[in-house]
């Protein structure tokens, strides 16, 4: 296949709905920010959509009746993953106390969707109804109990893994099948707990729309719990670059380069500290949701280029003393609001604060859980792909994943019967990749022919003392020079006081952020993973700021987290 003869489809793909036709990538394109593999989409993606829509009908946004046609929560499209903006406004509509617009901010972010025109059906008394008494049980105190035991209940899945040397295909294959139900599961929990998160944190910042509180209130006193997963992923990495800063024999082996470290460090306390990091968090990784992409337990090298970034971070970031001044801020904060607005509003303004940092915590804990599974099914899935190269297959993992869950058996029992069908698929992988997918369509997606090739694309770089609006999503101000990163292996680094340029994140950017003086992003909301990190480390953060990552590296960035501001030059 040729770049002359695109291709029109994936194999992943689903079928947009006639009813609700919006779609967006804001948010979502964090979880899968390139084309989805078709193993990964076809093993996993029905369990999926199925776990959220049974979560939208509980919840009230959906009605039943309402469940006609594909890709009602979320839908992928010529590769690429991405959201029913249209059923999601109608948690804005049918919630009371709610917005259409509130609900593209806090969960899409601000990306130039069309405007929302209310169709026949939009409003129902019904869903409403069951909407209210969703929202009257989120303001009870929500238990984190059943996260608890949903932790222990996936690690002991984990435990009936077969082994991966002694076990035959079928054996893996048949323990595999166990693997898309609890992804349905985790998914069904994950939207659970985002809209615990969501509804709570949307109330408390209407409440404290008032003249007289100052912007960035509620993202002070949601900041700082000290317990979301993703933040604790840095302050271990922290005190491991601690480690090796402190260590002339460590800083020298650092010194001499990322070649080899784990063999030149295995005799010391990093390699003890590591092995306990992994235990904890080796099943995170970048582009975790992608069974292709190895988790940290499966290929560490990200940790240790982490490290080494960490070792020359200044002192004075340090997350954990960080986070103790957050507490205490936000609890001031809280203090502050509750004298500013009137005494019949204090009481809720309490509850809501209280929810929305519980809610922070608890839905990257159930983040977290379906990552942990990801890992029992990376590592057969991986297994399974050394098989097939074994018996004349393709050496690169990612290549193995260009068959869908219905011709694994197949191809691992006679991989060079798929040598032409993983060439093609290869082709249209890479033909994709190499595109950027619209940030959202209506109807059906434009071809990908008309899509800009990502090489050539050089978007206007804002100009010198223009100020673009965000959505601010973590308080401070800070200014410095930009650096515009894309990979957060990038081996340009990021200098203590570089301002974070890019245009998402997900956890294996965070230790970027304990040396940046503030973040900002092309696309994200108030509940993305850029936003909660960077409340939980105290840093500045302004997502969906269009076209920032356009920016030259060294432009002086003045970005004003509670403003939702970024000053050019």
């Amino acid at each position: 296949m040729t770049d002359s003869a695109p291709p029109t489809g994936w194999v992943a793909d689903t079928e947009p709905n006639e009813r609700f036709t919006i779609y967006t990538r804001g948010n979502v394109g964090e979880v899968f920010p390139h084309v989805m593999t078709a193993l990964t989409g076809t093993l996993i993606g029905d369990q999926v959509r199925q776990g959220q829509l049974a979560e939208l009908v509980d919840m009230g946004v959906l009605r039943p009746h309402e469940l006609h046609g594909p890709s009602l929560s979320t839908g992928v499209f010529c590769g690429y993953l991405y959201m029913n903006a249209s059923t999601m406004r109608l948690f804005g509509q049918r919630m009371p106390g709610m917005d259409v617009r509130q609900i593209d901010l806090q969960v899409m972010g601000d990306v130039a969707t069309p405007p929302h025109q209310r169709a026949k059906g939009d409003r129902n008394l019904m869903a409403t109804l069951r909407l209210t008494k969703y929202a009257i049980s989120t303001l009870r105190r929500p238990s984190m109990e059943p996260l608890t035991i949903a932790r222990a209940d996936a690690k002991r899945w984990l435990t009936t893994m077969p082994s991966l040397h002694d076990a035959s295909d079928a054996q893996l294959l048949d323990w595999l099948r166990t693997f898309p139900p609890r992804q349905g599961a985790s998914m069904n929990r994950l939207l659970h707990w985002s809209g615990t998160a969501g509804a709570p944190r949307g109330l408390l910042d209407r409440l404290l729309e008032r003249p007289n509180i100052p912007p960035g209130m509620g993202n002070r006193i949601a900041g700082g719990t000290g317990d979301v997963d993703s933040a604790q992923l840095a302050q271990r990495l922290w005190q491991l670059g601690r480690l090796v800063a402190a260590d002339e024999h460590l800083t020298r082996a650092f010194d001499d380069g990322l070649h080899d470290i784990a063999l030149r460090t295995q005799h010391t306390d990093l390699n003890v500290g590591i092995a306990s990091f992994l235990h904890d968090h080796g099943h995170r990784g970048n582009d975790e949701y992608e069974l292709a992409t190895p988790s940290w337990s499966m290929d560490p090298t990200p940790v240790y280029a982490a490290i080494d970034r960490l070792r020359h971070a200044p002192a004075e970031r340090d997350p954990i003393a960080t986070g103790r001044r957050l507490t205490a801020d936000a609890n001031t904060a809280l203090q502050e609001a509750l004298q500013l607005v009137p005494r019949p509003l204090r009481r809720m303004v309490r509850r809501t604060a209280h929810l929305s940092r519980l809610g922070a915590i608890a839905r990257e804990r159930a983040k977290d859980i379906y990552v942990l599974e990801n890992l029992g099914a990376r590592h057969v899935l991986h297994e399974l792909a050394r098989r097939a190269h074994a018996r004349g297959g393709p050496a690169d993992v990612r290549l193995a994943f260009c068959v869908t869950i219905d011709e694994l058996a197949g191809f691992v029992a006679d991989p060079p019967a798929f040598a032409d069908v993983i060439a093609q698929r290869s082709d249209q992988q890479r033909y994709l990749d190499a595109r950027i997918p619209p940030l959202w369509f209506q109807g059906r997606i434009p071809p990908p022919e008309t899509w800009a090739v990502r090489a050539d694309a050089h978007p206007e770089a804002p100009a010198t003392g223009s100020t673009l609006k965000g959505i601010a999503v973590s308080g401070g101000v800070a200014s410095g020079p930009a650096r515009v990163i894309h990979d957060p292996h990038d081996p340009r680094g990021l200098e203590p006081g570089d301002v974070l340029v890019c245009a998402i994140t997900d956890p294996s950017w965070t230790p970027l952020f304990l040396s940046a003086a503030a973040v900002v992003c092309d696309s994200g909301a108030v509940l993305s993973h850029a936003a909660i990190v960077a409340r939980e480390l105290g840093i500045p953060a302004v997502l969906s700021v269009p076209n920032i990552t356009a920016v030259a590296d060294g432009t002086m960035l003045h970005v004003d987290g509670a403003a939702g501001t970024v000053r050019i030059g």
